[in-house]
This record gives C-alpha cells, sequence and structure tokens, in this order.
C-alpha cells in the first residue's frame, strides 16, 4: 500500500511501482516531459490551465494503470483543502494561495498561464490592422490608376462600360457593334450575383462581385476573365452572343485575344 502526502508523490510512486520513467510515460501520453514533471513535483500552476491539468493528470493515470476518476476525485480534494479565502481587488485578478512543500507557500495568479497570450495576441491585431489595410488599400488603388493611365497611353486602348445600354441590347438578347477594330470586346449580362476578376493585356484591372442587371463590358488585345458563377451570366463576344459560359456556382477562366480569330 503506497502512503504519500501529495497528488504528484502519490503518481511518481505508482510510476515507480510500475517500473515506469517518465521517458516512457512522454513517449506514451504524448505530454512533454517538464509538464509530466511539474505533475509529480505538484507544480500544476505551471501546465497551460485548468482544462489541461485534469486532461493530463487523466493521460497519466492511464498510463500508469490507475482509475482517471479516482485520480481526479484526489485532485480536487487536493484543491478544496489547499484553497483559502480569496482576495480580489480592481486592479489584480483573483489569487489562490496553495501549499507545495510544508511551510513554504505561494501566490498563483489564476490567469497567469493566459494573461500573456491575450496581451500578445491583441498586439497583434493592432499591428496587423495598421500595417496590413492600408497596404492592401493602396496595392488596390495603385492598380486601379495602372489600369487607367494606361487607357489613355497605348494602342491598345482599354474600353470599359457599365452602362446597361452601352456594348448590350437588352432587349434583343445581342451585343451591339460598339468595339473597336484589332481589340476584343467582352461583355456579360448579369442575372445571378457572380465574382469577377477581370485582366486586361495581362494587368490587373478589377475584381468584385457583379449583381443581378449590370451589363459590364471591356476591351483589350487581352482579355483574361474569372468568373466565379459561370451559370449566373450570359456571355457576348464581339458582338455574339456565346450563351451562358458555364454552370451555377462553377468557377471558370476565360480568355480572349485577337489571335483568336
Amino acid at each position: 500500500m503506497i502512503l504519500v502526502s501529495s497528488l504528484g508523490a502519490y503518481l511518481k510512486s505508482c510510476r515507480e511501482e510500475k517500473g515506469l520513467s517518465l521517458q516512457k510515460i512522454q513517449e506514451d501520453t504524448k505530454i512533454r516531459l517538464k509538464y509530466l514533471e511539474a505533475i509529480e513535483a505538484d507544480r500544476l500552476e505551471i501546465l497551460p490551465g485548468e482544462v489541461y491539468i485534469r486532461g493530463f493528470l487523466r493521460t497519466y493515470a492511464t498510463a500508469v494503470g490507475l482509475n482517471e476518476d479516482q485520480v481526479i476525485a484526489r485532485y480536487e480534494k487536493t484543491l478544496r483543502s489547499h484553497t483559502p479565502e480569496t482576495e480580489v481587488t480592481a486592479n489584480e485578478p483573483t489569487i489562490i494561495t496553495t501549499t507545495n512543500l510544508p511551510g513554504t507557500s505561494e501566490k498563483i495568479s489564476v490567469f497567469h498561464s493566459n494573461k500573456r497570450f491575450y496581451i500578445y495576441g491583441f498586439g497583434a491585431m493592432i499591428i496587423f490592422a495598421l500595417l496590413i489595410v492600408p497596404l492592401l488599400w493602396r496595392m488596390r488603388s495603385d492598380a486601379s490608376t495602372r489600369a487607367v493611365d494606361g487607357a489613355a497611353g497605348e494602342e491598345n486602348a482599354l474600353v470599359i462600360s457599365n452602362d446597361s445600354n452601352s456594348g448590350v441590347n437588352s432587349e434583343h438578347g445581342a451585343a451591339e457593334p460598339g468595339y473597336r477594330s484589332g481589340l476584343k470586346t467582352i461583355a456579360l449580362s448579369v442575372h445571378s450575383e457572380c465574382w469577377v476578376d477581370v485582366r486586361i493585356n495581362g494587368a490587373f484591372f478589377e475584381q468584385r462581385t457583379l449583381q443581378p442587371g449590370e451589363m459590364p463590358q471591356w476591351s483589350g488585345s487581352n482579355v483574361e476573365i474569372i468568373l466565379g458563377n459561370a451559370g449566373g451570366v450570359t456571355l457576348f463576344e464581339d458582338g455574339q452572343n456565346k450563351g451562358i459560359p458555364g454552370r451555377e456556382s462553377q468557377r471558370l477562366e476565360l480568355r480572349f485575344t485577337v489571335d483568336d480569330e
């Protein structure tokens, strides 16, 4: 019969009686060695939190052939016997005084193991918001500016229209001959919400969600379009009705060049 005064000493005695080393328990349970040593030394405040303490105790108990519920009951009894009245103030967290060795005690913060994590996590979120969000906004603005500036000075000028009466005749279901020679003119008649990514002459132009009723149109010597809902639009290529290019919710990549003719 094993007679010990603490939970950690009890578990250690059971392990040694079984002839098991801490390294063996670590291999079997996948619990880090420093946590196993803390359990046997009754230094449970070193473990990440209450949930982990109970989980590790159950796993440890199984590894040395003990009843999990009995070990947890002993742990809870230890808590009750060593938990004094707590003192709460407005500027510091609740503390628990627990005795580790005869004649010694220490104050342990209930939130000690998680406080640093919350502080670092919150700080990282602030840094992300300050650095990444403005960067993304600038990249989007620069891309739009380059596309507009390039349209004014290149031979393969860009002709863009979101006017419902421009480029597509919704009454007859066919595109009007409003496109320029030497360029590919691609138009869409949107009847279901559809995400679209458009690149003109190899450069990013826009990325957005089209709404039913919109009739956008793009022109260039090379037009690349990614549709997020290929069954939600009707496609027009250089004035010709190509029909619905795909199925509902289908992601479809399309490329049109002057050489295709």
